[in-house]
């Protein structure tokens, strides 16, 4: 059911999208029936518009483009068809698919007027958590630094001793003459990992929502080259959380018998590399560097650390991937993990997530290192 003041646009720009729908959860395909309906919406009922912001995306992460995704699209999409039509297309979609440059051009344009419409009369009132606040309910220590900064091309460096290094390099120093090791991480690891490990499962023949899913080949395109077209496997709603539950019995028969020693596990991550190479494309988790990496938090994890990531990821997986800290910091037995930040960074909204749900499901150790400016040098 959708409301009758949408007919108009959704009968000429997304006609495509008007017989069925998506649940978010489970990616299950529903039929509309009823179709628009009178004063279905908040606005034609003469209440307030109701928030529903989308996850940060790379280039889309300010709260502008989260919070006003559907009136980009009510703006952008028919300025862009008038465009097409006035170019010869006959059809705007198609023509996006050749002028994705322009497209981009004129949402642009439509994102400073709806920023300057929210300072004059905001749509929607931003309730988000601070990275303050984030730290404070989840108990975060942080790790205070002082450093010297020096501004090199578009970023920053600071100096330790008389070396300029990255936010990340200088605080791995620091550990590193405390005697620990350190591992530089961030988020793609864990997605090879979780690709190495759980193809098996994700790709288990009998799941009955299984289907071929095609790509670009993510190699050629970093390349800049025209590539083929890779194939994998891939249920229906994987990375939902509706995946999780319906296969939750499938999910402990996998963990029975999965390597109960390190050793075995190592073994077993080695000889999947390869039958998971095409899992891993489509998770942009194909770097031979990030395979590397991915084996080495295996290599110095606790088993059952491993496996809690592994069941973390799995429960939603694409609410979960972003968000993972810079560093892992170990030495024998001790591991814990920790988010680097410069004086004037602060936590992107997949960190916070990150915080909230490691502090509510994977309770591993973390910390925060923030590097206070003390000087700069030219």
């Amino acid at each position: 059911m959708m409301c009758a003041c949408e007919e108009d646009f959704a009968r000429q720009y997304l006609p495509h999208q008007l017989n069925h729908g998506t649940e978010l959860h489970t990616q299950n395909v529903i039929s509309v029936t009823i179709g628009f309906q009178k004063e279905i919406c908040n606005i034609c009922r003469g209440l307030p518009e109701k928030a529903h912001p989308k996850a940060p995306l790379y280039g889309r992460t300010s709260k502008i483009y989260r919070y006003y995704w559907r009136e980009i699209a009510f703006m952008t999409i028919p300025r862009f068809s008038k465009w097409t039509e006035e170019q010869g297309y006959p059809d705007w979609l198609k023509a996006l698919t050749e002028q994705q440059n322009v497209y981009d051009a004129i949402e642009r344009e439509v994102v400073d007027e709806l920023k300057e419409v929210h300072e004059r009369s905001p749509k929607y009132v931003y309730h988000e958590e601070s990275a303050e606040q984030i730290l404070i309910k989840n108990k975060i220590e942080t790790i205070k630094f002082d450093g010297t900064y020096k501004k090199v091309g578009n970023g920053i460096k600071i100096l330790d001793g008389e070396t300029l290094c990255s936010p990340e390099e200088f605080v791995a120093h620091y550990f590193e003459r405390l005697e620990y090791k350190v591992l530089f991480t961030e988020s793609i690891p864990f997605h090879a990992m979780f690709g190495i490990l759980l193809w098996l499962l994700i790709q288990e023949s009998s799941d009955p929502n299984l289907q071929m899913c095609g790509f670009g080949d993510r190699v050629a395109f970093e390349a800049k080259e025209k590539g083929k077209t890779i194939t994998t496997l891939l249920p229906t709603d994987f990375g939902t959380s509706g995946y999780a539950l319906r296969r939750a019995d499938a999910i402990e028969q996998y963990f029975t018998k999965f390597p109960k020693s390190k050793d075995e596990l190592l073994w077993t991550f080695d000889y999947w590399i390869e039958p998971s190479a095409n899992l891993r494309q489509y998770l942009w988790a194909h770097r031979p560097e990030d395979v590397a990496k991915a084996r080495e938090i295996v290599s110095i994890l606790p088993l059952k650390i491993t496996l809690k990531i592994l069941r973390y990821l799995l429960g939603d997986y694409w609410r979960r991937y972003c968000g993972w800290p810079d560093l892992l910091i170990y030495r024998q037995d001790e591991f814990f993990f920790v988010e680097v930040k410069s004086s004037n960074d602060r936590l992107s909204e997949d960190q916070k997530n990150w915080i909230q749900g490691n502090h509510t499901e994977l309770f591993l150790p973390f910390k925060i290192a923030k590097i206070h400016k003390k000087a700069v040098i030219e």
